[in-house]
């Protein structure tokens, strides 16, 4: 299983600036890391590992908006969209529910990064265990994850 310092080790050898910290009540939703690092929900990154027709994908999209499958389709041109099975997410990531990074995954699979997340100077995620929090620049985050930025979040939510 891995862990925040796989997280920390991957961003090292790629000399991504970057802070790992620990949280005393893990922080399984964005509500639950909001409230604990007393942040706007918009300055989390909320991670999504989706199936698409043929391969998983990972997207982040910022805390206060919900994915819009239809952007997701027309981005990755797949017909049907769905969450990975839960047994499949420790395969494909290497993490457990809760805890997933939007990058370091034991498979490698593209990442989309929402660009909305690009408005805030710096983007608050989770870092590989159910208590470590992932400070990171998203332009830091792109580059190290070889991300693409796509429009995938409702446009309903502020």
């Amino acid at each position: 299983m891995r862990t925040s310092v796989d997280l920390h080790n991957f961003l090292q050898s790629r000399e991504v600036p970057h802070e790992i910290s620990v949280v005393e009540i893990p922080a399984k939703t964005v509500s639950m890391a909001a409230a604990a690092l007393g942040l706007d929900k918009s300055e989390i990154g909320k991670i999504l590992v989706m199936q698409t027709d043929d391969r998983a994908v990972v997207v982040m999209l910022p805390g206060n908006r919900r994915l819009d499958v239809r952007k997701l389709k027309k981005v990755t041109g797949a017909s049907k969209i769905k969450f990975v099975d839960t047994e499949k997410l420790v395969d494909l990531t290497g993490y457990i529910l809760g805890s997933i990074p939007p990058l370091a995954h034991a498979k490698e699979m593209p990442i989309y990064v929402d660009h909305r997340l690009l408005r805030v100077p710096v983007v608050y995620t989770c870092g590989g265990q159910s208590n470590a929090v992932l400070k990171i620049k998203p332009i830091d985050l792109i580059s190290a994850g070889n991300a693409q930025i796509v429009d995938v979040a409702d446009d309903g939510r502020a």
